[in-house]
């Protein structure tokens, strides 16, 4: 009999908990936390610049193609991010000198649709990550073009992040590759953080404003890895434009720290160049 009464117990504080769990999450999905939380507030910026009052998945793509996990499952699905990245800009309409007020912004059906999606299929309690949103959004259906491209370029994402690939060994003649790491203080601005990365390591807007908001919500975030000259060189400039502009941001080389799960996967043009035309190892968050 007790032991009859003890199964009942369990039985009840499972259900319970899981009635808790599936209310806890039906109240967050409009609310993704961590990495995903930079993509979509990334996203929402980007449609700002661009004068559009709706949030459409392409700028929900354009964003989470900056994630490195993200960047690293599509090229082993045989698409690169960068490319997808361009189509998506040029479908996008053309940024305009006056932003929209961001509280006009609204999420679009399809938007809505996808952050539902990605929570349902999401294995974290924190919620769905960024390749749970591009996953999710290649299911949106006919006439949204970013569901058609990621379709096109990389079919099957799912399989892919199942079973990523093994980074090359690889020796680099010029020592072991570093990054340049950026951390997050209470006095610079966000946006002279932005304008920096812009200028010193050569990203575009959406690039450097995921990155920006990963140094302000991670603690850090580190760009690279490049040769250590190279990353010398870039952590020298950037950090004497920084002092120029009056920003006491820190700049150094070595890890991110990555408490969140945050890394940056694109890369500031010529780094290839400045690696030696060497491919680079994928790398996982």
């Amino acid at each position: 009999m007790r032991i009859l009464l003890v199964g009942l117990w369990l039985l009840v504080l499972a259900t319970v908990l899981a009635i808790l769990y599936r209310r806890r999450k039906r109240r967050s999905r409009a609310r993704p936390r961590g990495d995903s939380a930079v993509v979509m507030l990334t996203a929402a910026l980007e449609a700002i610049r661009r004068e559009q009052p709706v949030l459409l998945p392409e700028h929900v793509v354009l964003a989470a193609l900056c994630d490195r996990r993200v960047a690293t499952v599509v090229a082993s699905a045989g698409a690169s991010a960068a490319s997808l990245r361009r189509e998506l800009d040029q479908q996008l309409p053309a940024p305009r000198q006056a932003p929209t007020d961001s509280a006009a912004l609204e999420l679009s059906p399809a938007v809505k649709a996808i952050v539902d999606r990605a929570w349902s299929r999401s294995a974290s309690w924190g919620g769905p990550s960024p390749l749970d949103l591009v996953v999710a959004t290649q299911s949106a259906g006919e006439g949204c073009f970013a569901a058609a491209l990621l379709t096109r370029a990389c079919r099957d994402l799912d399989r892919a992040n199942r079973e990523p690939p093994r980074a090359p060994e690889r020796s680099d003649p010029a020592g072991e590759l570093v990054e340049v790491v950026f951390w997050n203080d209470d006095v610079t601005k966000m946006e002279a953080v932005q304008r920096l990365l812009v200028d010193c390591f050569g990203m575009d807007e959406v690039e450097a404003t995921h990155f920006m908001l990963t140094v302000h919500f991670a603690g850090s975030a580190a760009a690279g890895p490049y040769r250590p000259d190279t990353a010398a060189a870039l952590l020298a400039r950037a950090t004497q434009v920084a002092r120029e502009r009056g920003m006491p941001i820190r700049i150094t080389l070595g890890p991110a720290a990555e408490e969140m799960g945050f890394t940056w996967a694109t890369e500031p043009t010529g780094a290839e160049e400045a690696r030696g035309g060497e491919p680079r190892a994928p790398q996982s968050s």
